[in-house]
């Protein structure tokens, strides 16, 4: 009811055309993007990869809808902050060139595996991320090192 109120439901593109979906239970959706955004605040970390569980698995979102709105709000977040860095002098732009230029064609490649990809392989990828992030936060934090 209330993703119909919002106009939360959608259609996204596959192999086969176009296919539908319906959000679910946005409270909890959004109790977990506000707990996602105080972890992100308190440790200094991004909360792309929470914001992808809480949309996949809370909001049942299809997974490529979940990654693809995650990479979204965090390309928003990042040319505003971008910005105002730069603005600033705290970006070195002969530095950051490089990492644009990368980040730029692997989304452009990314998005058009993304339409072909299997969803049980990207969710298999996904993990094994999580699991090294997971690992090397741990390790980071026994060692002190972050």
């Amino acid at each position: 009811m209330l993703a119909r109120v919002l106009h939360l439901d959608s259609s996204y593109p596959t192999a086969q055309g176009m296919e539908d979906y319906t959000v679910h239970r946005i409270p909890l959706g959004f109790g977990l993007m506000f707990g996602a955004g105080t972890l992100s605040g308190l440790l200094g970390i991004g909360s792309g990869a929470v914001k992808v569980l809480a949309m996949d698995q809370a909001m049942r979102i299809p997974f490529k809808v979940s990654t693809t709105t995650s990479n979204f709000m965090i390309g928003v977040t990042a040319a505003a902050s971008a910005g105002i860095y730069l603005a600033r002098g705290y970006i070195d732009p002969g530095i950051a060139m490089p990492v644009v230029l990368g980040a730029g064609a692997g989304s452009i490649l990314g998005a058009r595996v993304l339409v072909n990809a299997r969803t049980k392989s990207l969710r298999a990828v996904f993990s094994a991320v999580i699991v090294i992030l997971g690992i090397e936060m741990i390790f980071n934090g026994f060692t002190g090192r972050l």
